[in-house]
Order: structure tokens, then sequence, then C-alpha cells
């Protein structure tokens, strides 16, 4: 079994809270937290609008690795957001997620090949 920590979202209405007001001691918390929990990745998902999404996901992971070395699951609707993200990380990490909707599958794929990231597919 793989364990994700899922409170890194934008979706949730405290981590909303955080992102908003630019909370990084709020953010490494939960990091810290879901570390301590044992979980195998830390998903990071900024659920805010598109034109800061990238930003937002760049600052998230800068601070989840400043308090721990567990790879990152970077998550976003979408899939061009996810790709570039993946710079960022420091260590191969969990690609989420992939579907078949239009040509995500094709970009996560091409992005991920050759590589030794993993991937929830849909």
């Amino acid at each position: 079994m793989i364990i994700i920590g899922e409170k890194i979202n934008g979706a949730i209405p405290s981590t909303a809270k955080a992102i908003a007001a630019k909370d990084g001691e709020f953010i490494k918390n939960l990091a810290k937290i879901q570390t301590e929990a044992g979980v195998d990745y830390i998903d990071v998902c900024a659920s805010v609008d598109d034109d800061i999404e990238l930003e937002t996901m760049k600052w998230l992971i800068d601070l989840v690795q400043e308090v721990t070395d567990t790879p990152i699951a970077v998550d976003s609707p979408n899939v061009y957001t996810c790709i570039e993200s993946m710079k960022y990380c420091n260590k191969p990490g969990l690609f989420n997620s992939v579907s078949l909707e239009g040509d995500k599958i094709d970009a996560a794929f091409k992005a991920i090949a050759d590589t030794k990231w993993d991937c929830v597919a849909l």
C-alpha cells in the first residue's frame, strides 16, 4: 500500500487560508506532521487561480522540502502545471494524476518517461 498525505491542498479551507496569507509555517507544519505519520508521498495541490498556480506550487514545494525529504506528489487538474512543478522537486515523486481527458495522458507520460517518477492513473 502507498500512503499519500493530502493535507497540503488548497481545497481544504484551513490550507486555503494559509496559502492566501502566505503562512509558510502552517504549510511546513503540515508537511512535518504527515512525514511523522509515515506517508510515502506528500501531495501538493495549490487549488488557486490558473495565473498564480505554478508560482504557488513552487512556493509550496519549496516549503515542504525545507522540512522533509519525503517525496512530493505534484497534484493539479492542469497536467502542464504538474509537468512544470516536477522541475522544482529535489527528487522523483508522484505525478497525481493522469487521465484520458484530452491530451493529458500523452503529455504526462512523455514527461515522466525515462524518469523515476511514479503516477496515479485514473
